[in-house]
């Protein structure tokens, strides 16, 4: 018997070895020169055709309704209503959206009331002022606002994010030339700098419940619809046959993993969210991203692939674990039908996408027990540059493996330049050899995120990488200037957020062995908190404790955070916040 088990599990074992004959399918691709000179793929260049964004324009779906596209990736839908107009999603800034609400008036050959504005989540909200009045209602999910001031408010992530949003959408990238961006899929520096007009919702939905509402005297079915974002909901128009979505369509695989970073995106919530749109009959269906799908055998053909491709990757990857593969083997693993991936790899890539569930499931630990304890990041570069013969004789193989013009000597030379860099930063020979392997796989991806990274990296060692009268020879220094807290942004932010904030202060060398508590009443609002330094950490709690009271207004704490006031001038009892927490000012 236990003979008949082990041959069982050897003949399992060589049967399902992976065969990677997709790994790294979407840097395949001969680089190409686009008319306006850009170095890139096809697919790449192609992207913006895919989701009919190539024009600014406005498209007639169905009577009454309108799909506003062209001005960067994410549509706007507005609906005409009995009782006004309803506008879902507002863009990315206030100047983009006004010229939106002018060219769909110049279209309808009127001016518009717009009743409602309906947002599918928190990423296209920043030009509402452009669309509404006094008396028009907003709508979102309740967690909206709450994940929206997360990544862009007082946070102590908003700097990280937005230099890796800068990175993977090529913010900092020439406007023409070899190195620009292929596709809208890389953004202008507005993204960042554009005035924005965004407005809090005046009526929220409850998380995880179908909810119908009349909105501008027309039925609205609600859906729960967590894609990208927790907070993201679908918007079903039955009297129009409209369903409207977010993230949910075909022609580019879903980035199920963003290389800028974010919180888990389980494939199963999206493939979940899909089978309850489809329970629905619609006609129509436009989503916030890509080409609107005007029949219903196009609709459902869309909604199927993108669930279906998630549904795969999922599986596949759990597949690749009960195999007993780890999250890079589990990359080379999955193959998905070429249907669903040739070609369709423009945002994100298949491998970042099964190594992100891996970790969701699994987490970070393979089978490798070196990396359960690995030497410091330094301490292995100088072992391993030294086994090399050192940092000179490890440019020179560099050199060679850059003259090899293929991607094994590309990807090599970034593995071996990334050691270098870690013992001699400034090391120009490296930079060099670096930026021209980054460059050399940022022109053959198809993925618009890799060629965000690679191009980017290839910038900075160039020295190329500005923003502002800001240059900047690595993203430490930039993620520093874009989380840099104002007075400004401690003015619009939820007074929860700002006082939130001090516990990602804490130094816990300094703050070892010190301990105060206090109070904080806010003299301008209705809020109280009971704040407490102990063990290294400082806890924010709605239960007042035995400190001292402080009464403060919003921008009299605003001070404090900005370091213009200290902790002891607050109260004596308090200087050990002054030594456990590091204030940054401007």
């Amino acid at each position: 018997m236990r003979k008949t088990i082990l041959s069982t599990a050897i003949l399992l074992s060589t049967s399902f070895v992976a065969v990677a004959d997709q790994y790294n399918l979407s840097l395949k691709y001969d680089p190409i020169v686009t008319d306006s000179g850009i170095v890139t793929t096809t697919p790449a260049a192609m992207v913006d055709q895919l989701w009919d964004v190539d024009v600014q324009s406005i498209t007639q779906i169905t009577d009454g309704v309108y799909r506003i596209a062209g001005w960067g990736i994410g549509n706007v839908i507005a609906v005409e209503a009995p009782e006004g107009w309803i506008i879902v999603d507002t863009g990315d800034d206030l100047n983009v959206a006004q010229e939106q609400r002018k060219q769909l008036e110049k279209k309808l050959n009127q001016e518009i009331d717009v009743s409602a504005v309906l947002y599918t989540h928190s990423h296209y909200v920043w030009g509402t002022q452009a669309w509404s009045n006094d008396d028009t209602a907003i709508y979102a999910h309740e967690w909206m606002e709450k994940h929206l001031f997360a990544d862009n408010g007082v946070s102590p992530l908003a700097g990280i994010f937005s230099t890796r949003v800068a990175i993977q959408f090529g913010l900092l990238h020439p406007e023409s030339g070899p190195d620009a961006f292929p596709n809208k899929l890389g953004f202008t520096l507005d993204k960042l700098e554009g005035e924005k007009g965004y407005q809090s919702p005046t009526v929220t939905f409850e998380h995880n419940q179908v909810e119908t509402h009349t909105i501008a005297g027309m039925e609205v079915i609600v859906l729960p619809s967590p894609t990208d974002v927790t907070d993201s909901v679908a918007y079903y128009f039955p009297e129009k046959s409209l369903m409207v979505t977010n993230a949910m369509n075909a022609g580019s695989i879903f980035n199920l993993y963003t290389l800028r970073g974010d919180r888990y995106r389980d494939p199963i919530r999206l493939v979940d969210a899909a089978d309850l749109v489809l329970s629905y009959d619609f006609d129509y269906h436009v989503d916030i991203h890509g080409a609107a799908n005007v029949t219903k055998e196009a609709a459902e053909d869309a909604i199927y692939e993108f669930r279906d491709s998630m549904q795969l990757i999922h599986d596949q990857t759990i597949r690749a674990i009960k195999l007993g593969k780890d999250a890079q083997g589990a990359a080379e693993f999955v193959y998905m039908p070429e249907n669903l991936r040739l070609d369709k790899e423009t945002y994100g890539q298949v491998e970042s996408h099964a190594k992100q569930v891996y970790n969701g499931v699994m987490g970070w630990n393979g089978w490798d027990v070196y990396d359960i304890n690995p030497l410091p990041t330094q301490t292995f570069a100088h072992q391993f540059i030294g086994s090399l013969g050192g940092v000179e004789l490890a440019n020179k193989i560099v050199k060679q493996s850059n003259q090899k013009q293929t991607l094994e000597g590309w990807q090599w030379s970034l593995y071996l330049t990334s050691q270098i860099l870690e013992i001699e930063p400034n090391n120009e020979e490296a930079k060099l050899s670096r930026a021209e392997a980054a460059r050399a796989l940022g022109q053959r991806t198809s993925s618009a995120n890799a060629r965000g990274f690679y191009i980017s990296e290839a910038l900075l060692h160039e020295g190329k990488l500005s923003f502002g009268e800001h240059q900047f020879d690595n993203y430490q220094s930039l993620t520093q200037l874009l989380g840099i807290i104002t007075s400004e942004k401690l003015e619009v932010s939820p007074i929860e957020n700002n006082v939130e904030y001090i516990r990602y202060l804490v130094d816990t060398r300094k703050a070892e062995g010190l301990s105060s508590q206090f109070n904080l009443n806010m003299s301008d609002s209705e809020h109280a908190f009971g704040i407490q330094l102990r063990n290294g950490i400082v806890q924010i709690s709605s239960q007042l404790n035995s400190g001292v009271t402080v009464n403060l207004s919003h921008s009299e704490w605003s001070d404090v955070i900005l370091g213009n006031t200290e902790f002891k001038q607050l109260d004596d009892s308090l200087a050990d916040f002054d030594t456990a927490l590091t204030i940054i000012t401007n």
